[in-house]
């Protein structure tokens, strides 16, 4: 059961800030994904932005994720990369000083650079960060090259040493095998972060919900319920909206057999709410839009117990 929380104590558990280092380089990188930017990509945010934004909807705190691995990604390579890196994790960790009750850090890497051991431990070191965020899709993580896996191996482990929060964007490409990756996941990477939590953002997919996410979250599910990881969690930041009508799977008759909100409203019941944070991946949402999203199609009382459900270092 799902502790009760005065409503001023919500946590938004995925939010973005933008100094103009990163607004510089977003625009890089919607190009490269062939996205349009929008008004929202050209302000920056700040920790005043994050406060008055969490006042608004009565929240009380957030995690705020440096963009660090941005500067990281393949994608869109910059000058003196690993000083770019440092230098957007200690912007992160100084925004959170300034309201250290309310704004918790989360460092971040591409955990398959060299450098990425070092800066975890240079980070967690200075005592003012929460925990780690990686992004195996802008870092183009193959969980099935061995290498790329041993060095993820490292990554957890030293996350678990430092008992750093981890914060993982784990689906990483359109076309990917749900069940496979989540196999791995599950067998060969967490057993790295025992003593610590993992929350896996976006109900396991990168946005949207599909077969692949829903096929993902089966296995998650599972684990779950085989008790060999109460330490792990979801956030189901940019869930909604759930995708295109090529989701709806139909039949040689027409008839629709699968349909994404109701498979998703299925497997958040098989996971179990206790398991699901609220996150909106701001600046994508804002707070009272999405709370007024997910009651209107998952029900007030599981968003509420969702609204709920809080994680918290050890």
């Amino acid at each position: 059961m799902n502790a009760q929380v005065k409503p001023n104590y919500y946590t938004d558990y995925h939010v973005h800030l933008q100094d103009s280092a990163t607004v510089q380089l977003g625009y890089r990188m919607m190009k490269a994904f062939h996205l349009k930017a929008t008004k929202m990509d050209s302000l920056c945010f700040d920790a005043d932005t994050i406060i008055k934004r969490l006042d608004k909807a009565k929240f009380y705190s957030a995690w705020i994720i440096s963009n660090a691995y941005w500067f990281g990604s393949p994608v869109t390579p910059v000058q003196n990369e690993y000083e770019e890196v440092k230098k957007q994790n200690d912007w992160i960790a100084a925004q959170a000083a300034r309201y250290p009750d309310r704004l918790k850090a989360f460092m971040s890497v591409n955990p398959l650079k060299p450098y990425a051991i070092g800066e975890i431990e240079r980070c967690a070191a200075t005592k003012r960060f929460t925990g780690l965020k990686l992004h195996f899709a802008n870092s183009k993580v193959n969980l099935f090259d061995k290498v790329q896996l041993k060095q993820l191996q490292k990554v957890f482990a030293v996350a678990n040493k430092y008992n750093l929060l981890l914060l993982v964007h784990f689906r990483s490409s359109e076309k990917w095998d749900g069940a496979a990756n989540t196999e791995i996941l599950i067998k060969q990477i967490l057993p790295f972060a025992k003593n610590t939590k993992v929350v896996i953002a976006h109900m396991a997919g990168w946005g949207g919900y599909d077969r692949q996410t829903d096929k993902a979250l089966s296995l998650i599910a599972a684990y779950l319920h085989s008790d060999k990881s109460p330490h792990l969690y979801l956030d189901i930041s940019a869930t909604f909206p759930l995708g295109s009508d090529k989701d709806h799977t139909k039949s040689i008759k027409g008839r629709v057999t699968w349909h994404p909100l109701t498979a998703l409203k299925k497997q958040i019941k098989n996971i179990g709410t206790d398991h699901i944070v609220f996150g909106t991946d701001w600046p994508l949402i804002d707070i009272d839009t999405y709370v007024k999203v997910l009651d209107e199609n998952l029900g007030r009382q599981t968003a509420q117990q969702i609204l709920n459900t809080r994680v918290t270092a050890n």
